[in-house]
């Protein structure tokens, strides 16, 4: 009598967890294809002032619809601008990675600053040309 209680609880407990894998599988197929990308502020150097961690990550999967732990999530804390790789752990044997790309937040302003002159430097350029085909 007691084996066949042992075997249906075994077969009980064996279901319950084919059930929270098979759940862990469906979260992680939701985010199989989501990149984030983190604005954070930076000194002139590049060094971030603070880190990008699984807070950060958590709150940017919420703003997507994802609503992930910051529990399950594993990075380590990302104190300069670049690319990371960040853990999301939904179940012993369900893992994701998630590509995490750390930007300044200022630096689209400079991109623009950096390309007003290379745009300028060709008006200026046939002007001068102009200039020297008159004193000729």
């Amino acid at each position: 009598m007691a084996k066949k209680i042992l075997a249906e609880n075994l077969k009980q407990q064996a279901h319950k967890l084919a059930a929270l894998k098979a759940d862990a599988e469906k979260k992680a197929e939701a985010l199989k294809d989501v990149a984030l990308c983190i604005a954070a502020k930076v000194s002139a150097t590049g060094q971030l002032y603070g880190s990008v961690g699984a807070n950060q990550i958590a709150e940017e999967l919420k703003k997507l619809g994802k609503d992930v732990d910051r529990k399950i999530i594993t990075m380590k804390d990302a104190k300069n601008v670049g690319d990371y790789v960040a853990l999301v752990h939904f179940h012993k044997e369900v893992t994701v990675e998630i590509p995490v790309k750390v930007v300044a937040e200022n630096a689209p302003v400079e991109e623009k600053k950096a390309e007003a002159p290379v745009e300028a430097a060709p008006v200026e350029a046939p002007a001068q040309e102009e200039a020297a085909a008159v004193e000729e």
